[in-house]
């Protein structure tokens, strides 16, 4: 009986013990992981919500629109069509230094003889980007018997006094070739400058037929915003094709608006508070002026930066240079609200491994507690 109890009595201590050796060791183990989980998930927070990671990142360089029209596979590479296709880019660049361009691009296709409004498209688009480069009718109809008309006109709006660049050709080179009647070419310029602004017209109409069967200029000197314009290279080749494009540039110089002044009389001493309007998108010039003898000394000071309420003092002029003014409107001795968010992210960040840590804390307590209570068995 006496070993039989024995016997029974080790048995729950033999129990006991091997818990308490699973849960010295294996806790263990996992504390020591959880702790460095903890801390190396609390050192990636503070990095990414600081914004160490994001101040790192380098934005890809954004690109102004390219406007591109009646290119293959658009539009066929066969004999025997009328192609007109027409694009206006207006690309604006504001006072204060805003861009945006709006591009109105008709295309036409239809058989050889049949002009516009047969078969046409129109699209604009728009965009907060100034439009860099112009692709169009290149490649297409060179299997003769075609008429090829495009027209490119780019018009810039730029405030007064924009810089302006020298508008390079290159144009009607290899041309007009294969025999027919004289002359081939009407150009205006015929020029060949590596990288033009305008490259046009080259190695076109080249089939043979009538006179004057390629006819393509260029106007205007000078462009304000940087743009190229690649348009009827290799196209309409075929025998008995025509060949006619243009390529116009005007720029549109805006003045500012100019400032309006208005002159109130101020109610009390007689001064006068002088407001100056800026023109739209300008930042505000100044602020109220004081007139003579309103606001230098006939006021108190405590009921505005005017300084018009009665009283004595002259105290005015001391308190309007240091009692803000504008919004916020914080008084006297007040402050301006604040925050900081990059701080708001990094005490989120430390308090979310405080609770981390604490909650390994308390599973190494209720740990060390069942193991002395298996001791005490």
């Amino acid at each position: 009986m006496r070993a039989a109890w024995s016997s029974s009595a080790l048995f729950p201590s033999l129990v006991a013990s091997s818990d308490l050796m699973t849960i010295r060791s294996f806790p263990a183990r996992l504390r020591r992981y959880l702790a460095v989980a903890v801390a190396v998930t609390t050192a990636l927070g503070v990095l990414v919500l600081g914004g160490f990671f994001g101040s790192q990142v380098v934005a890809a360089a954004a690109t102004a629109p390219a406007a591109t029209q009646c290119d293959p596979p658009a539009f066929p590479t066969g004999a025997g069509y009328q192609v007109t296709c027409t694009i206006t880019i207006d690309d604006t660049v504001s006072a204060a230094g805003a861009t945006s361009s709006t591009v109105t691009g008709t295309a036409c296709l239809a058989a050889a003889g049949v002009t516009p409004p047969s078969g046409c498209t129109t699209t604009v688009t728009t965009s907060n980007q100034l439009v860099t480069s112009v692709d169009q009718c290149n490649g297409i109809v060179v299997g003769g018997g075609s008429n090829l008309t495009c027209n490119v006109s780019v018009v810039d709006t730029v405030p007064t006094g924009a810089a302006t660049s020298g508008v390079t050709v290159n144009q009607c080179i290899g041309s007009g070739t294969g025999g027919g009647t004289q002359p081939t070419l009407l150009c205006a310029p015929v020029a060949s400058t590596t990288n033009a602004v305008v490259t046009q017209c080259n190695g076109s109409g080249t089939g043979g037929g009538a006179s004057l069967r390629v006819q393509c200029d260029v106007t205007g000197a000078t462009t304000a915003d940087p743009i190229t314009v690649n348009q009827c290279n290799g196209s309409s080749n075929g025998g008995g094709s025509t060949v006619t494009c243009a390529t116009t540039f005007t720029n549109n110089f805006v003045a500012a608006a100019p400032t309006t002044t208005t002159t109130v009389p101020v109610a009390g001493a007689g001064g006068t508070t002088t407001t100056t309007t800026p023109a739209a998108g300008a930042p505000a010039a100044g602020g109220p002026t004081a007139g003579a003898g309103g606001a230098t000394g006939a006021g108190s000071g405590v009921t505005g930066v005017t300084g018009t309420a009665a009283g004595a003092g002259g105290s005015t002029g001391a308190l309007a240079a240091i009692v803000p003014v504008g919004s916020p409107e914080t008084g006297l001795g007040g402050a301006a609200h604040s925050r900081n968010d990059d701080l708001l992210w990094l005490a989120v960040a430390l308090f979310a491994g405080a609770g981390l840590a604490a909650t390994v804390g308390i599973r190494r307590r209720r740990a060390r507690a069942v193991g002395e209570a298996a001791e005490s068995l």
